[in-house]
């Protein structure tokens, strides 16, 4: 792919700093920019090299050199909408990193005239409990998954597309496609479910239990140590999959106990074998 002369990273927190960091690495763009609401975060981003310079607010973008040839808000899902769309006309092509995605796109339509037809909303399924450009990593998107959603009619945006996957790819992702609403109802299931059930199995844990604890539970409970209004808040936007998903979790919940209960070892051995074999293709 053709060098970008900008790019501009909103958010420099662990995915947008990790980004901008991954950026630099491949050598995407000459120039990396970033802006965090967050004037230490900013700055720390800068100490670290993961950017070339910051800038305050969206409204000095004018005094960049050129327009912004590549705009990634890296921000909270329930920020994106507005950032994408004052970010649209200064910007060649834009992406985000949200979470979630359908409400993403409504909001556009509802709150702000419409989806951009330079917006490619992008997630890349890569992470940690930590946060902050303190704990970026320009390798974090190595061997990851980034999913593409689209919001554009089929043609529309061909190009634009391409080279969001092409900008991915740079990073070390590996990229595939779903629409708006197959993101929100996988990412529930795969990503959202997991962390509601860390965050609610931890309620049951007394402190003077942490001294009994060992792999199997470190394992289990790691996401439950993440930013807790961070995931309010993708819970939240996707409260209706994430609600279907945790329905269907009950259910299989109740088959595991009901067989505990009933000592049924037919029952209960069929359950965990099928979970173990399924776990072991990854």
């Amino acid at each position: 792919m053709n060098t970008l002369d900008t790019a501009l990273v909103v958010g420099v927190g662990l995915i947008g700093g990790s980004l901008a960091g991954a950026l630099k690495a491949a050598g995407v763009a000459k120039q990396v920019v970033g802006l965090d609401a967050d004037a230490a975060a900013a700055a720390t981003a800068l100490q670290l090299g993961l950017v070339d310079s910051v800038i305050d607010t969206l409204d000095t973008l004018d005094a960049l050199p050129a327009q912004v040839d590549l705009a990634l808000v890296c921000t909270s899902s329930e920020q994106i909408a507005a950032q994408v769309a004052a970010l649209a006309p200064k910007a060649t092509l834009v992406m985000d990193v949200g979470s979630v995605k359908a409400p993403i796109i409504t909001a556009l339509e509802q709150d702000f005239g419409g989806v951009p037809p330079n917006f490619i909303p992008c997630h890349p399924i890569s992470g940690s409990e930590q946060s902050g450009p303190a704990a970026a990593q320009a390798d974090l998107f190595q061997g990851a998954v980034t999913v593409i959603s689209s919001p554009h009619p089929e043609g529309d945006a061909d190009d634009l597309i391409a080279a969001a996957a092409q900008i991915w790819e740079a990073a070390g992702a590996q990229v595939l496609y779903l629409s708006p609403a197959a993101h929100d109802e996988m990412l529930a299931v795969t990503s959202h479910l997991p962390h509601l059930l860390a965050f609610a199995y931890m309620q049951q844990v007394d402190e003077g239990l942490l001294p009994y604890t060992g792999g199997g539970f470190r394992d289990f409970t790691r996401i439950a140590a993440a930013n807790p209004q961070l995931w309010w808040r993708i819970l939240s936007m996707n409260r209706k999959q994430v609600v279907a998903a945790a329905e269907v979790f009950n259910q299989h919940l109740q088959i595991l106990t009901q067989a505990l209960a009933a000592d049924d070892a037919e029952a209960g051995l069929a359950a965990l074998q099928a979970a173990a074999d399924l776990r072991q293709k990854l």
